[in-house]
């Protein structure tokens, strides 16, 4: 007779399996104790339902009910069930993180076993929890390959994370499709940027003997289209993987950026203003009818949907920048005329509300073109989509379009364009503590006739390879989230090693609205570090926090990973202004509070102490690094060229140091792409000012 048996039921859905396995899996690391995995209960000592009549019916809801010997942890949904067995795994004291478990003391010397103590029933405050992924930049996910997304998606559904969004862009490899007889030839990463490693790369052991740094699921491939064809296997095995996690699925889609060959395809087009230059756009005399663009989107959204009949949603994303405003008078004219949009409001309304909203990065002029820009955009997309058609997917229902980043003061005219089923997701500026100082912008959102989703900056690319916290903005926005009624959120990010204290609080807050991140960080910090180092490092959290909100007031391109990312130092010294100076002294603030709490950590969670503190002291030595380079500009402007010599050489010992200290930590591709984005676009360009100079 089993001691401890897991009750499936008859014919489990391959989930609930899974689930059952990793519960026996958890019984047997924690306790040292064996479970039979079983349809029907039969003898044991401890049993553990994950079937019950008593299961809620809605698809996100799960219980957790303990009665002596058995505990019933089932939910509306297979999903629901596996996330009542994470729950009660949570409840024995493990933590989970974005890149593994941290187990509880009791785990290195496995004692007595009983279930929780626990009768309750869990359900959602948010229903959309969404993860980000592939996106662009290699300190982000475009660099992962499918083992680590795996392993990715297995932290996330442990946190009960139930979407995932893969943002693709027109330059990537993802789709093919042809126009007006020219074929998509672009099939790029990292926006065309390229990583060698040679023998003058810094760190180069991290890159394991690569001759640079690429996806490793198709690096090195040349061809158009084998490397097209790998990429799509590439993104099917992400899908997939999301959906065996119990993930609905979005892809994000550009209808208004193509790849360059595109000019020739799209008479009146122009080059696009994007990081390289590799995009176009339809041109500033083309009218917001104009056939061609409304069938080139069309051919763009057929080709992705037919690519990845997987996905439930696709994301249509508004271009970064609008360049395509000229003709919004025009469309928002034919837009009245069509729908009666001016019964919501005007566009004079609307413009008059983005000229108000001077804490735009880029200021109400920007806001202003969101708002020419999208009425376009918007004109050209009701008529794509009146040909249906298009979303179709074999035996499934037509996959449903959501709006993605449009400007905030046209939400309200959504619901009446549609189609039917259409969603929205906003993006209310860069950073999260930007989208709090402008929260009222929220207002905007349709909430009660489509399902709307925020996007949560938890560390912008801007601020780039520095570490960064924002739980504190996203749950202000949270919170608000809930008194309107919002569908849920989808996360922004790209370096992910300093993201567990506001993905926890994520995680957790999102089934307990009342929670707070100091609480979260307090209860991840003491069951991962112990209770005396945890107290520390959430001192030394609270400062990042602080410096991530100095850095979006006072210098939010500081760190862009992108050409001219050191050296732009050298030329204006005011990039590093007088405010980042005390950025600088907190980083070294923090990092003497982490090596200290670092000295008190218990075994299981040093390692992930130790990354902590890396990061705080590269901070300071990438910052110091730049502090010289803006000393050599200036003695450079001055006419003294030893001085300035003198001065990049401090920089290059200090970057030298810089990137040797984040090499020794690195964990992931994330990581690797740090350290091949400071020998791209910091120690070489470096290298090179200092030669010029003695020359």
């Amino acid at each position: 007779m089993p001691t401890i048996q897991i009750v499936t039921g008859t014919d489990p859905d391959p989930i609930v399996t899974y689930a059952a396995g990793e519960l026996r899996r958890y019984v047997h690391e924690l306790f040292n104790r064996d479970a039979a995995i079983v349809e029907q209960a039969g003898q044991a000592d401890a049993t553990a339902h994950l079937v019950s009549d008593d299961a809620p019916t809605d698809d996100q809801s799960f219980i957790l009910r303990c009665e002596g010997d058995k505990i019933t942890a089932g939910g509306g949904s297979p999903r629901a069930t596996m996330w009542a067995v994470y729950e009660l795994v949570e409840r024995w004291g493990v933590r989970y993180t974005l890149h593994g478990d941290i187990y509880p003391e009791h785990a290195d010397t496995p004692g007595g076993f009983a279930w929780p103590d626990i009768d309750q029933t869990f359900t959602p405050n948010l229903r959309c929890r969404c993860w980000r992924l592939v996106n662009g930049f290699c300190l982000g996910p475009e660099s992962w390959g499918i083992d680590e997304y795996r392993r990715f998606l297995d932290q996330a559904a442990k946190m009960k994370y139930s979407e995932v969004f893969l943002n693709l862009w027109p330059w990537q490899s993802f789709v093919h499709y042809e126009f007006n007889g020219v074929k998509k030839s672009t099939g790029t990463s990292f926006f065309d940027m390229d990583y060698p490693v040679d023998d003058d790369t810094i760190g180069r052991e991290v890159f394991g003997g690569a001759e640079r740094f690429e996806n490793p699921d198709f690096g090195g491939i040349t061809d158009y289209r084998q490397r097209y064809e790998a990429a799509v296997q590439h993104v099917k095995a992400i899908m997939a993987h999301a959906a065996e996690r119990g993930m609905t699925i979005g892809i994000g889609i550009h209808t208004f950026e193509y790849p360059l060959e595109f000019l020739d395809a799209l008479p009146g087009s122009e080059t696009a203003h994007q990081l390289n230059r590799i995009t176009c756009r339809p041109g500033k005399g083309q009218p917001p009818d104009d056939p061609m663009v409304i069938d080139l989107a069309r051919t763009i959204i057929r080709a992705y949907v037919q690519t990845y009949p997987e996905a439930e949603y696709v994301y249509i994303c508004a271009p970064e920048h609008r360049e395509f405003i000229e003709q919004a008078p025009a469309a928002w004219l034919q837009l009245d005329e069509r729908f009666g949009v001016s019964d919501v409001m005007t566009l004079e309304d609307a413009i008059a509300a983005a000229g108000k909203r001077t804490q735009v990065h880029g200021g109400a002029e920007r806001q202003i073109s969101r708002v020419k820009g999208d009425t376009i955009a918007l004109g050209v997309l009701t008529r794509v989509f009146e040909d249906r058609s298009i979303f179709d997917r074999p035996g499934r229902e037509p996959m449903r379009p959501i709006y993605n980043s449009v400007a905030d003061e046209v939400y309200p005219i959504l619901p009446k364009l549609g189609p039917p089923g259409a969603g929205a997701m906003p993006f209310i500026d860069y950073t999260a503590r930007r989208a709090v100082d402008q929260i009222d912008a929220m207002d905007y959102a349709p909430v009660d006739q489509m399902d709307c989703r925020l996007i949560f900056t938890l560390a912008d690319d801007n601020v780039g390879v520095l570490p960064q916290l924002a739980g504190k903005p996203i749950h202000e926005l949270a919170m608000r989230m809930r008194e309107l009624g919002w569908h849920g959120f989808t996360t922004r990010y790209w370096i992910i090693g300093d993201l567990d204290p506001t993905v926890h609080y994520l995680a957790r807050s999102c089934w307990d609205g009342d929670l707070t991140p100091q609480q979260a960080y307090a209860d991840l910090a003491d069951n991962v570090f112990g209770k005396e180092a945890g107290a520390l490092i959430c001192n030394a959290w609270d400062i990042i926090e602080q410096n991530t909100d100095g850095f979006d007031r006072h210098g939010i391109s500081y760190g862009f990973p992108v050409p001219g990312m050191l050296l732009k130092h050298f030329d204006d010294a005011e990039v590093y202004n007088e405010p980042l100076h005390e950025v600088r002294d907190g980083y070294e603030k923090a990092h003497a509070i982490a090596l200290e709490a670092l000295a008190k950590t218990r075994a299981a969670g040093r390692k992930l102490m130790e990354y902590h503190t890396v990061r705080m002291q590269f901070a300071v030595q990438y910052m110091d690094a730049t502090g010289a380079v803006r000393e050599a500009g200036l003695a450079d402007r001055e006419g003294d060229k030893d001085k300035a010599i003198g001065h990049l050489e401090s920089a290059m010992a200090q970057l030298v140091k810089a990137i040797e200290t984040h090499a020794a930590i690195v964990r992931d591709s994330c990581d690797r792409g740090v350290i091949a984005v400071l020998n791209r676009e910091c120690y070489r360009p470096l290298r090179n000012k200092l030669a010029e100079l003695k020359a």
